[in-house]
């Protein structure tokens, strides 16, 4: 009992500081392929790449949301998942897909903020 949840700390900090060390690299060559002055530079940079990531995130949640049941018959045969979470994940696929396209419709297209801006003006 206790090594499961060794080992489940273990994975949680592994991949945690993994997150950590992938962001750092990216902002650090972020910062020295755009070698910005200004706040407005950044800005510029941003909105120029804007379309591009926009398509890139919804790419990954299709690729999650018709590659889902394909990954888990993976895991399922590599023995890494019983029959019994695997049936339990296949039926998470759309509450996890949904919570992507919610999280990317509020996050990345700020659909909220639009929302409430417009109830301000009104």
């Amino acid at each position: 009992m206790f090594n499961n949840l060794r080992s489940r700390r273990k994975n949680f900090l592994l991949f945690t500081t993994m997150a950590v060390l992938l962001t750092v690299l990216v902002g650090y060559l972020l910062m020295h392929r755009l070698h910005t002055d200004s706040v407005q530079s950044v800005q510029q940079s941003i909105d120029a790449w804007r379309t591009t990531l926009t398509a890139m995130r919804w790419t990954v949640i299709a690729v999650i949301a018709f590659g889902w049941n394909h990954l888990v018959a993976w895991l399922v045969d590599a023995e890494i998942l019983s029959r019994a979470k695997a049936t339990r994940l296949t039926g998470l696929r759309w509450r996890a897909v949904t919570w992507l396209v919610l999280l990317e419709l509020v996050l990345g297209q700020g659909v909220l903020v639009n929302a409430l801006s417009l109830m301000v003006r009104a």
